[in-house]
């Protein structure tokens, strides 16, 4: 494979070299990582050989970790002896040992050990683009589909028309009469003289009375206030997280507490920053403003589904579909409910509906898929994924669904390729990490897959799933204690119970401890 990095990293950092892969390649940039790009087959070595001397530049994650790797060692070494570029990308506040810095003293370091990551992936993405500018070769950043633009309810606020051009004019000379020179001339010097007493006097006179107190702030009334208000609701359009999305909305708001579609926006951006009860109260807002705003009531609707209101939802998108029935997405949402409901034939004729009145939904094929995967039908699951994809490249869940296809099929690269292309898209996600780790684990590579799991408790501590695969792994590294106390984990969290219950139920009798192990021996059973 062609490629113009090489990531060299500790297998304990591999969260971060992921990062690293997936900014630099969403900037057009190709990169060469183990063991995504060791072919099947080959010897990892000679792979890893051929990699290190085909690259313009090689990137070393460099931390405690890699500090005391032998295999860094060694491709540090063949680097600098191939003449190729090393970027060491520091994450650990160390120095090196002596070893490295022997290869690494000379060469520019990029320090990342201070959060946030993304500000240090942004300046190693400058640095490289310099370095090959320098070589002769400048990596070309992909073409990304602009993001659909946002329904709204509110008109752009449209801009002031331009001021005319001024354009210079022919020098004009004029002919005036010698006595009309001087007596201008005269007026001059008596306006000088005027001028002066008045400078005399007022700086002479005794001081004004002034007030040193700071005039307060001019808050804008009336439709001063409505359109800095619309000038900052225009603003958040453009906003980079919902957290900034929010504070403009806020504030237009503060100015205009009348428009509902401010609070719809901004119960939005409360959607997607997860905080539901929030968006709900701004979505009440809205509809009180708007009562025949089918978007509000959709996203209510998505409110209430988060909450585990189902029956709430399920009538927030019936009013949706009312007020709109040429309205999509509120099919698939509504589906979705049906979905979790069992009702399946309905989940599946709401599915249908939302394709055939919008065929780009990205979403309403997922949600297809994610049915027909659940009723066994993998090749129309894989097809509705593939298409889901297709249309929407970002959509996160269709990749995580699609692997998790691939890993019911045993086809454990294709669905480690999903979860690495999932990844960017969220890398706050617990459950892609989840994901990555199962495929790992099904491959036996159970340090890597610890490692995932490890990373997803981190993100959401109360993520049953992880503590129980994690747990499966400590049980196949013989790490029965700990496997124990993931398995007490789950099962306090209340997942999966019939099947973490016979797995703990198996600890226990492999430690003698047969009652414990014939109770949760019998709570597996009753709940099969």
């Amino acid at each position: 494979m062609a490629h113009d990095v090489f990531i060299s990293y500790s297998v304990k950092d591999k969260t971060t070299a992921d990062a690293i892969c997936a900014t630099l390649e969403a900037n057009g940039i190709r990169v060469w990582i183990a063991p995504r790009d060791v072919m099947p087959g080959s010897d990892w070595g000679e792979s890893i050989i051929e990699a290190i001397e085909q690259s313009k530049v090689m990137i070393l994650v460099f931390s405690a970790n890699s500090n005391s790797s032998p295999q860094i060692k060694r491709e540090i070494e063949r680097s600098v002896n191939k003449g190729v570029t090393v970027v060491p990308f520091r994450i650990d506040d160390i120095l090196p040992s002596k070893t490295l810095e022997y290869f690494i003293s000379t060469q520019h370091w990029l320090d990342a050990f201070t959060p946030p990551l993304e500000k240090h992936l942004d300046s190693l993405v400058s640095i490289l683009h310099s370095i090959f500018t320098k070589q002769g070769g400048v990596a070309t950043a992909p073409k990304l589909k602009p993001p659909a633009p946002e329904e709204d309810e509110a008109p752009a606020h449209p801009a002031p028309p331009a001021a005319p051009v001024e354009h210079p004019e022919k020098t004009i000379t004029l002919k005036v009469p010698t006595w009309k020179v001087l007596v201008i001339v005269l007026g001059v010097i008596i306006g000088a003289a005027l001028a002066g007493g008045v400078v005399w006097w007022v700086a002479n006179r005794g001081p004004a009375t002034q007030t040193t107190a700071e005039k307060p702030p001019v808050i804008p009334e009336g439709a001063a206030a409505t359109e800095a208000a619309n000038e900052y609701f225009q603003k958040s359009k453009t906003a980079q997280t919902p957290d900034e999305k929010i504070t403009l909305i806020t504030k237009a708001i503060e100015l205009n507490p009348k428009p509902g579609y401010y609070y719809i926006q901004r119960g939005r951006a409360y959607l997607n920053k997860k905080e539901y009860h929030k968006a709900v109260t701004d979505l009440d807002k809205a509809i009180e403003a708007i009562p025949n705003s089918f978007i509000a009531y959709n996203l209510r609707g998505l409110a209430f589904d988060a909450l585990d209101k189902q029956a709430q939802a399920m009538i927030e998108f019936n009013k949706a579909i009312s007020l709109n029935p040429a309205y999509a997405e509120a099919y698939s949402n509504r589906g979705f409910v049906f979905y979790e409901n069992k009702e399946y034939d309905k989940a599946l004729k709401d599915y249908d509906k939302a394709i055939g009145l919008d065929p780009k939904l990205a979403n309403a094929y997922n949600y297809r898929g994610f049915l027909y995967a659940a009723q066994g039908k993998l090749e129309p699951a894989l097809k509705d994924y593939n298409q889901a994809i297709s249309v929407d490249p970002k959509l996160r869940d269709a990749f995580i669904n699609r692997g998790n296809l691939y890993l019911r099929q045993k086809r454990y690269d294709a669905a480690l390729i999903d979860f690495n292309l999932a990844l960017p898209l969220d890398w706050r996600h617990a459950g892609t990490y989840n994901a990555r780790g199962e495929a790992f684990a099904a491959k036996g590579d159970f340090e890597w897959a610890r490692n995932d799991f490890n990373q997803a408790i981190l993100l959401d501590s109360n993520y049953g799933k992880a503590y129980k695969n994690r747990g499966r792994v400590y049980m196949e590294t013989g790490e029965d204690e700990k496997a124990l106390n993931d398995f007490t984990k789950a099962i306090f969290l209340n997942t999966d119970l019939a099947e973490t219950y016979e797995l703990r139920g198996k600890l226990y009798k492999k430690r003698g401890d047969n009652e414990r192990a014939r109770h949760d021996f019998d709570k597996a059973k009753a709940l099969k």
